[in-house]
């Protein structure tokens, strides 16, 4: 008899996939939210920072589903043990912070409205004093903000799950000190319209490659903006139409040296600028 593969709410999408390839289906077929695993740019970005836990989170599932369709391909579930689950429990750093350090920011209305609230995520962050939390309401797990505030500003985080349609994610702010190494060099801009057309401004158009992926159906629009990077000339800059904030993109930039700049004129017209 074939030994089962060991897995727990802590092994990661990645690992599962590395084993057998067929996971990747299984696992789409549990909830639509986790369908983007069949697009591999998405997947890319998703699979290797996201565990089973995780990703019923943000399928708004159970492990217990995940874990049931994965066992026909041979894998076996096996509970964590009591050390390891408490790892679930609230962190130090939000247990010692007093209810004034914390900042609740329930973004559930603008996401109802069809607005997405990064902007006024990443606006309400930059007020948040060094060594203070932010704490974003949802009515899901926002696994790639998670990464990306991480990249940026957030020293830790913690996800705490209120109900199955809510869950309170806390955003530690990084220490003065931490934040001086990287106050000058921002990465991710949220312009206005005078901002953006500034700095759009300040490139010769020669240098300035435009494109426009608000048509193409998904992954085409990040396919493209990646590929368009990869062949950037030197001093060359990106400007780029598209429908909406890119997060995954984002995160997926997170940790490139670029300096992103993005103006949400309006719902379905969005701007960036990178370089």
């Amino acid at each position: 008899m074939e030994s089962k593969t060991k897995i727990n709410d802590n092994t990661s999408i990645s690992e599962i996939i590395k084993t057998e390839k067929a996971a990747i289906d299984a696992i789409a077929e549990v909830s639509k939210p986790l369908q983007r695993l069949k697009i591999p740019v998405l997947r890319k970005v998703m699979a290797s920072r996201v565990t089973i836990a995780e990703a019923a989170k943000m399928g708004r599932t159970t492990v217990a589903d995940i874990v049931k369709a994965l066992e026909p391909l041979g894998f076996e579930y096996e509970a964590v043990d009591q050390e390891r689950e408490s790892n679930d429990l609230k962190p130090q750093w939000l247990n010692a912070a007093d209810r004034e350090a914390i900042k609740w920011f329930d973004v559930r209305s603008i996401i109802e409205s069809g607005t997405d609230p990064l902007k006024e995520i990443l606006g309400v962050f930059k007020e948040i004093k060094p060594g203070n939390i932010l704490c974003i309401i949802n009515n899901f797990v926002p696994t790639p903000l998670i990464h990306l505030l991480k990249q940026e500003k957030a020293e830790a985080s913690f996800v705490d799950t209120m109900s199955d349609t809510e869950y309170h994610t806390y955003f530690l702010k990084k220490a003065e000190s931490q934040l001086d190494k990287k106050r000058s060099n921002d990465k991710i801009i949220m312009d206005d319209a005078d901002s953006f057309n500034r700095i759009c401004q300040s490139f010769a158009k020669e240098k300035v490659r435009e494109i426009d992926v608000r048509e193409l159906e998904m992954p085409l629009p990040m396919q493209t903006i990646l590929s368009n990077l990869e062949d950037l000339a030197k001093r060359e800059v990106l400007f780029v139409h598209h429908k909406r904030v890119p997060v995954y993109l984002l995160e997926e930039l997170a940790d490139r040296d670029l300096e992103i700049h993005i103006y949400n004129v309006e719902e379905g017209n969005v701007k960036m600028l990178l370089f």
